[in-house]
């Protein structure tokens, strides 16, 4: 195919027809769904409008916020029931966005993999080869984190969900349990980091240390704290620098820039409804762990005409979240590990890096500290990450280890309603996909 862009608008338009008619299934011409050439592939994997937004519902269920009951009776039936943390979160009529936008990643990345498989593994082939694995790895882990249940979790092995890993539609796909879904998302990101450049030409792009972030997180997640602390370290060490944040402009609309120096790789989530909305309220209880001395404080929040905060601190530089991979992530997925592992020194100094471009009084908030410790890193990391899509899959790790007080609740039109039992951290699949995909 000689022009790129028909090439992507091809594949909306196959990936359409497959959604609406269930993608395991449906068998269209192999010529359609092949790029012919690594420029075709360049366009599809460029596509940063899908490959690089991210899911809303994870950010929905989070406790990173709160909203009013009048705001509320405005959200999709979906929406409200998920910031209810209802049993069943999407009616029998109704499809998740998010379950078809993660899919569609993998659709992406797979038909890239199958054009690529017969080029040789080096130069932009082998580079573009890495991206497409890079971009499967990570919307396998996100669905993972939305639709499996935690790996310690006692019911882990219990409940499956369906991937593709080819662009053959003859292949059946494969149902696969969290810890078989994690374990191919590591192979994927560990090939990707043998073929991706040092440095991307564009932050949509991801590169070698975007990998390792990613595998720093997942990691992580996953409990094996000595590879995440590895993975962690090997970025840092990358010579990317932490943002001092009393340079910034406190009274900006919008303190952050696009594309600023800790951005690993770009990510967006975006909801007028929700993540843009005016009666999106930061969590009460999280904004009082922001004290006088912590510069996020007064970058990231400011306070409406009733005194209630609003966000205003996305990396994106506008009223969309940034959800991509940020260094700062990384500094604490290394810190909250070194401390599970029992190396206090350099949890500390990962800390302390990053506590000096955070606080005005650097000696203030040591002293306000005291102890330095794994509660040190948790309470870092719930103020650092707040609205970057990263919190429900830390309420869910923390929950299944024991470590999050449930229940945690939300009132409604006078009533209230409780997160309290792990199976409440595993979204069920739509009932439509069952119907369009001939799940069973």
């Amino acid at each position: 195919m000689k022009n790129p862009n028909q090439f992507i608008l091809s594949l909306m338009i196959l990936f359409v027809t497959i959604s609406c008619d269930g993608f395991l299934e449906e068998k269209p011409e192999k010529s359609i769904l092949v790029p012919s050439t690594t420029k075709d592939i360049r366009a599809l994997l460029d596509y940063y409008t899908s490959l690089n937004a991210n899911a809303l519902v994870s950010f929905v269920l989070a406790d990173d916020w709160e909203t009013s009951s009048a705001n509320w009776e405005t959200l999709s039936p979906w929406q409200q029931n998920a910031y209810l943390w209802q049993e069943e979160v999407f009616n029998p009529d109704e499809r998740s966005t998010d379950y078809v936008l993660l899919h569609k990643k993998i659709f992406y990345a797979n038909v890239s993999l199958e054009a690529l498989k017969d080029m040789s593994a080096e130069g932009e082939a082998g580079e573009l080869m890495g991206e497409a694995l890079f971009v499967r790895a990570m919307a396998m882990y996100q669905l993972g984190q939305l639709f499996l249940p935690h790996p310690a979790n006692t019911a882990s092995g219990d409940i499956r969900i369906p991937f593709k890993f080819t662009a053959d539609m003859d292949d059946p796909g494969k149902w696969l349990d969290v810890s078989e879904l994690l374990a191919i998302a590591e192979k994927d990101l560990e090939d990707a980091y043998g073929l991706l450049p040092k440095n991307a030409a564009y932050p949509n792009r991801p590169e070698k240390i975007t990998a390792k972030a990613l595998l720093s997180s997942l990691y992580l997640y996953r409990g094996n704290y000595g590879q995440a602390l590895e993975a962690a370290n090997e970025v840092i060490e990358s010579g990317r620098a932490l943002m001092d944040y009393s340079k910034l402009d406190s009274d900006a609309p919008y303190p952050f820039a696009l594309f600023n120096e800790e951005t690993l790789y770009y990510g967006v989530t975006s909801s007028f409804s929700v993540t843009a909305s005016s009666a999106t309220y930061i969590n009460p209880v999280l904004y009082s762990l922001y004290g006088d001395n912590d510069l996020r404080k007064n970058l990231f929040f400011t306070l409406d005409a009733e005194g209630l905060p609003l966000f205003k601190g996305s990396y994106l530089g506008d009223y969309n979240l940034f959800s991509g991979i940020s260094l700062s992530e990384v500094f604490l997925n290394g810190a909250e590990s070194a401390f599970r592992l029992g190396d206090t020194q350099n949890g500390t100094a990962l800390l302390k890096a990053l506590a000096v471009m955070r606080y005005s009084d650097r000696d203030l908030w040591l002293e306000e500290q005291g102890e330095i410790d794994l509660e040190s890193a948790l309470e870092e990391r719930r103020k650092e990450l707040v609205f970057r899509g990263t919190r429900w899959s830390d309420m869910k790790r923390l929950a299944a280890n024991g470590e999050l007080t449930l229940p945690l609740a939300r009132e409604i039109g006078g009533t209230g309603y409780l997160l309290q039992d792990m199976g409440q951290f595993t979204l069920a699949l739509p009932d439509l996909e069952f119907g369009l995909e001939g799940l069973h």
